[in-house]
């Protein structure tokens, strides 16, 4: 087929297009990966902080001692649980 005046260039017109196009997705593509890169790294410092607040904050106080009134020992045995108060020795 000749080319005529109604459709020279389009060839390169639709090649500049396809171009344009596959621009704009490398683009939205590149913006995609920066930003996930900077939600990784808000996610790292959020769990990096909790990490050290956990490190300083002061500890529990220890659990009370079994030999304490009113707590009781238990331990499982194959028939279930086996409830022992301090007072009883084993």
């Amino acid at each position: 087929m000749t080319a005529n005046a109604a459709d020279f260039g389009s060839a390169t017109l639709s090649a500049l297009l396809r171009a344009a196009g596959l621009l704009a997705l490398a683009i939205g593509a590149a913006l995609a990966f920066v930003f996930a890169f900077f939600a990784a790294v808000v996610v790292g410092l959020m769990i990096a902080g909790a990490a050290l607040a956990m490190r300083i904050w002061p500890r529990r106080a220890r659990a009370p001692q079994p030999s304490t009134p009113g707590v009781f020992e238990a331990h499982r045995t194959p028939n279930g649980w086996v409830v022992e108060t301090s007072t009883r020795k084993s």
